[in-house]
């Protein structure tokens, strides 16, 4: 990205005045100078600071089996959750994973769920576009429903990434239940599961075996 004027699809501007790179370790992050014209009158705010922490974009996959009306779940220790005094960084949550470079985002979800669970994706729903933490990161989540077929439970992952996953399959009772005492705290999970919610008796209507 440049330093001219970025037009958006709102009928505001903004720019970037001024950027440094302050590390570039797995993620990078910069100190970004930006200037938007104001919400309160018609000229421009005062340049604001701030630090952002690239991260790219991720693929996030709930995985159900409609036949078995099961869900499928990732457990896995998060170094955040632990940072921030989690009891149980060990999060429960959906298959996810970054884009690879020129990779098609349904190609990237099919990828994840077999590195991530050994599952084939046969069908998949497009949930929506999410920032999870926009005030400082330009970190996108694209939200997927994948239908597979069998599934077992298990450990899976990358080791070279040092990935150590557990898989869990659950009714999808048990998920939602789950989220709403407060056992899902992934953001991207939690958003997946809510629409999930409301989708499940017409998922399962289009992707059962009649």
């Amino acid at each position: 990205m440049n330093f001219e004027e970025t037009v958006l699809t709102h009928t505001l501007k903004a720019k970037i005045i001024s950027r440094k790179l302050e590390f570039k370790g797995w993620h990078r992050l910069e100190t970004v100078v930006i200037q938007h014209q104001s919400l309160k009158h018609d000229g421009w705010t005062s340049p604001i600071s701030r630090e952002i922490y690239y991260c790219g974009t991720a693929v996030v996959a709930l995985l159900y089996q409609p036949e078995t009306d099961q869900i499928l779940l990732n457990e896995q220790f998060r170094v955040g959750a632990f940072i921030a005094g989690d009891d149980s960084p060990w999060l429960m949550e959906c298959c996810a994973g970054m884009i690879d470079d020129g990779e098609d985002p349904e190609a990237a979800v099919r990828r994840e769920a077999a590195e991530e669970t050994g599952c084939t994706i046969l069908d998949l729903e497009f949930i929506g576009k999410t920032y999870p933490s926009p005030g400082g990161s330009d970190e996108v989540h694209l939200l997927y429903c994948g239908r597979i077929g069998t599934a077992k439970a298990g450990h899976y992952g990358l080791a070279e990434e040092g990935e150590e996953i557990k898989t869990h399959l659950v009714s999808a009772a048990e998920a939602i239940d789950m989220l709403d005492t407060g056992r899902i705290t992934n953001a991207a999970t939690v958003i997946c599961l809510h629409w999930f919610a409301r989708n499940h008796d017409r998922l399962r209507r289009k992707w059962s075996v009649q």
